[in-house]
């Protein structure tokens, strides 16, 4: 006698709000996207200064998360890139102990440095390796505290599909502890910035210059 088990993971069956959410920033922009409002659970009351919650044991924050996952884009280098990914627990009171996180990128495959994490390559085809398993180190954060953060860098080396424009750079999918974390909205991405309006003005000067030139030039002769 055989059988077959198929496990899947249910949203719906879980509850109807997330239970972590995704921060991302990058060097080549001011800009420090934020988990979406209200993604965990009931939006705080706002004021003028700050959100104002009832929750006791949640972090008050826009999100109510307990969990966030922040991927700031750290650094270039000529034939690598740095990611500094943070985990910050915002439950004043439970500690996640072995906690996992998993995520989803093209260029895991390109992987080649893990500071401060274990690391396991999780659904590999062939070559492609898009998604990675990372978790804590024994005696050192295998353990994520209460009102605490676990922190790690990644490096990896700039593959043939390299680039930093169109969010290329930052992650698909985020997991911690089985759970998908909620993104920002695409629209929401740190850009790279546009070409300044001082360059584009040098160049229609450039333009005026040669023709002013050409225009003495001919007057002189």
């Amino acid at each position: 006698m055989t059988w077959q088990v198929t496990c899947s993971y249910s949203q719906t069956a879980v509850g109807p709000f997330r239970s972590c959410c995704v921060c991302l920033s990058t060097f080549y922009s001011r800009t420090i996207v934020e988990c979406p409002d209200c993604t965990c659970g009931a939006c705080p009351a706002r004021t003028s200064t700050a959100p104002q919650c009832q929750d006791a044991e949640i972090r008050c924050t826009g999100h109510m998360c307990p969990i966030r996952v922040h991927w700031h884009v750290k650094k270039r280098y000529t034939e690598y890139w740095r990611v500094k990914l943070s985990i910050n627990n915002f439950n004043r009171f439970k500690n996640f102990t072995d906690w996992n996180l998993v995520f989803q990128h093209p260029s895991l495959q390109e992987l080649t440095q893990v500071l401060s994490f274990a690391y396991e390559p999780l659904v590999q085809r062939g070559t492609i390796n898009d998604t990675g398993l990372f978790w804590g180190l024994p005696s050192f954060n295998q353990m994520l505290p209460q009102d605490g953060t676990v922190q790690t860098e990644v490096l990896l080396r700039k593959g043939k599909d390299f680039s930093f424009s169109g969010g290329w750079a930052l992650p698909r999918k985020i997991y911690f502890d089985g759970s998908e974390c909620t993104m920002p909205p695409p629209d929401d991405f740190p850009q790279l910035p546009s070409s300044s309006p001082v360059q584009r003005f040098s160049g229609g000067h450039r333009w005026l210059a040669s023709g002013a030139v050409l225009v003495l030039g001919l007057l002189l002769t």
